[in-house]
């Protein structure tokens, strides 16, 4: 009975064996030739930010997934990034208003089938609650309206709590983010992210002790702090990423000099106040230029100390604490930098690499220019779409302010202005400010005085006007803030 029940056990061995390794096969056929499926979606509210929400959704195969969503009666699609090669997909949208609601569905892309698409669905955003500027539409030229529509802007809040913000041609607030320290400036990259400078209220000159990168989504990309690792200087005024992604700023750069030689006798003009004499330590704010690679090394800096000095400044007792006052930074396509000098107005060009002062563009500068080309106090210098200088004139010293750009001749140090497009005196921008070339033949300007952004023709007519409820220092264009409909060989 042993050996026959024994013997019936073997062939249920022999049989369920093969049956066995049958399953996985099947449970793989049965997956494989399965219909597609959107099995789950579900919202995810960003509870520190209400113009974000993560969708997630879960498919029962591998999928490309892509959320399209709308404001009802707009006619205008959105889209999200894509999320790609997964079941499980979290999906952050952020090109939205509040308080809205929006409808959405879910576009899922399984290789080598149609697209598969979710029911309608509806979420709500709230309304913002962290320090956010307001901003009221004034003027639309009907020239401009459609251009318009897809252009989105970027600017900032100086003060504590600062933040990041972008928004629409209408004004709308489409994105933002919060800080606790003051956004001192801020700069759209290439990569489609937002870099700043932040810092408290009471580090002054536009200055920070922080380097910040963030993506749309709110993630640090990222974070470089003045005392950690290699950023030992604070920053001020401007920070941007060049061609490859190195990260660049104007620095403050503090150092001793005995100015009892100067001749200047500080404040003796001050009532009530004896004159402060120069004493053998008299420290000397200036400024330099640091290059950082992508993960925070310390690449190259530079320092306008070892070319100019001090001790030569008659009035230096009164400046000491803000020499020169550089205000802007870019780095052109050949690699080396121009600074922007307000206090001298003057623009210099910097050689990459050795240090060396190619060229100063301005008042006692190596160009011959005309004298009504002659800027004061100006800001936001840089190369322009067209490879021209372009400079925002603050005109402090004929109360004017204008846009003004610059063809070179390096090689006989000649400047001629193109664009010269002077403002109205009640736009006259005592300091901040920027001005950005659009299309060729526009000029967006940021306005902090008037507290206003604007953007005029070549010939100085308005086309769009915002008036802004804070201190705004900068503003830029974005262009490529949308995400465009994926598209798939169906």
């Amino acid at each position: 009975m042993q050996n026959k029940a024994a013997a019936i056990i073997i062939r249920a061995g022999v049989f369920l064996l093969p049956a066995l390794l049958l399953i996985p096969g099947i449970i793989w056929a049965v997956h494989y030739f399965a219909p597609f499926r959107i099995d789950h979606i579900q919202l995810a509210p960003v509870p520190d930010n209400r113009l974000r929400m993560v969708l997630e959704v879960e498919t029962n195969k591998s999928c490309d997934a892509v959320i399209a969503y709308w404001l009802p009666g707009s006619g205008d699609t959105l889209y999200s990034t894509v999320s790609r090669g997964k079941s499980y997909h979290a999906i952050c949208l952020t090109n939205l208003q509040g308080p809205r609601t929006y409808q959405f569905r879910v576009l899922a892309y399984p290789s080598g089938i149609p697209v598969a698409t979710s029911l309608v669905h509806s979420f709500s955003t709230g309304p913002i609650y962290q320090a956010t500027p307001y901003f009221s539409l004034d003027t639309l030229d009907a020239s401009v309206k459609k251009e318009m529509k897809d252009t989105y802007f970027l600017t900032q809040i100086l003060t504590e709590p600062g933040s990041a913000v972008i928004f629409n041609y209408q004004g709308d607030i489409v994105w933002y983010a919060p800080f606790n320290k003051g956004i001192k400036v801020s700069h759209w990259t290439k990569d489609k992210t937002v870099l700043c400078i932040a810092g408290a209220a009471s580090i002054p000159f536009s200055g920070g002790d922080e380097i910040i990168e963030m993506d749309l989504t709110g993630k640090m990309v990222t974070d470089l702090i003045t005392g950690k690792g290699e950023m030992d200087k604070l920053v001020h005024h401007e920070v941007r990423k060049d061609s490859i992604g190195n990260i660049y700023a104007l620095t403050f750069d503090k150092r001793l000099f005995d100015l009892t030689s100067s001749g200047d006798i500080g404040n003796a003009r001050s009532p009530g106040h004896p004159p402060k004499a120069a004493s053998g330590k008299d420290t000397v704010s200036g400024d330099g230029i640091v290059l950082f690679s992508k993960t925070g090394h310390k690449l190259w800096e530079w320092s306008v100390f070892d070319h100019l000095d001090p001790r030569q400044d008659t009035a230096i007792m009164r400046k000491k604490k803000d020499w020169l006052h550089a205000n802007a930074l870019y780095r052109d396509k050949d690699g080396n930098f121009l600074i922007s000098f307000r206090n001298l107005n003057q623009v210099w060009k910097v050689e990459y690499g050795t240090g060396r002062v190619l060229w100063k563009l301005g008042q006692g500068g190596d160009y011959r220019m005309a004298d009504s080309d002659l800027f004061s106090g100006q800001h936001a210098v840089h190369m322009d779409a067209d490879k021209e200088l372009l400079v925002l004139d603050n005109g402090v010293k004929k109360g004017l302010t204008r846009a003004l750009s610059f063809r070179l001749d390096t090689v006989n140090r000649v400047a001629r202005s193109h664009i010269d497009v002077t403002l109205p005196k009640d736009y006259f921008n005592t300091s901040k400010g920027s001005v950005q070339l659009l299309d060729g033949n526009k000029l967006l300007f940021s306005l902090t005085d008037p507290r206003l952004f604007l953007l005029t023709d070549l010939q100085g007519k308005t086309l769009w006007k915002v008036d802004v409820g804070g201190d705004p220092y900068r503003i830029e264009a974005i262009s490529d803030f949308l995400n465009a409909r994926p598209s798939y060989k169906l």
